[in-house]
């Protein structure tokens, strides 16, 4: 099928997906990671199935060891899920994962608590050790401990909280406060 400028709907479709893949790729790069990541896992999300690592690198045109890298950063942060296929044998397939919420529901009940229990320890030391030290330098240091504290309970209850909800909890409760802090029309 021809489009009313000489392109066939196929190039506007490779196009546009390549520029969602080029964006993932960027945007892993905006939080420390390879572009072949975010390329790699674009390419698994407009598949229109599992694929294993050598139709990943037949499609990126990367090598094998930097695809296996990348499935492997992709799985540890639930982006993507290894597969079998029946007929496969032991040949990994990988999938996209598509519900972005709860991708970022898995990171944070593992990453964010995580993060959360060391900082907790690590406080909690720290104040005893603190508390038993008597100088104004330990005094303003306990006094920080304590605010960081303070601040990880709050994150501790944030994650439980956004943990427990799912997509449709979340988007409804993302509707609700979007409607409560729009301004009447007039008022803008």
């Amino acid at each position: 099928m021809t489009n009313n400028d000489g392109t066939s709907a196929g190039d506007e479709v490779a196009t546009a997906r390549e520029e969602v893949v080029e964006a993932m790729a960027t945007t892993a790069e905006m939080y420390g990671m390879k572009r072949s990541v975010g390329r790699l896992y674009g390419i698994l999300y407009f598949a229109d199935g599992p694929l294993s690592l050598d139709e990943l690198v037949e499609r990126s045109d990367y090598a094998k060891s930097t695809v296996s890298t990348a499935m492997t950063t992709l799985e540890r942060y639930y982006f993507v899920q290894r597969r079998s296929l029946p007929g496969e044998g032991k040949r990994a397939f990988f999938e996209a994962e598509r519900d972005w919420w709860s991708v970022m529901r898995r990171v944070l009940e593992t990453e964010g608590q995580r993060e959360v229990v060391t900082m907790t320890r690590a406080l909690e030391s720290a104040e005893r050790q603190l508390g038993e030290t008597n100088s104004e330098q330990a005094t303003d240091s306990l006094e920080r401990v304590r605010e960081l504290q303070a601040y990880y309970r709050q994150i501790e209850q944030f994650v439980d909280l956004l943990t427990g909800l799912s997509s449709e909890e979340l988007a409804a409760m993302a509707e609700m406060i979007e409607t409560e802090t729009e301004l009447p029309s007039d008022d803008r």
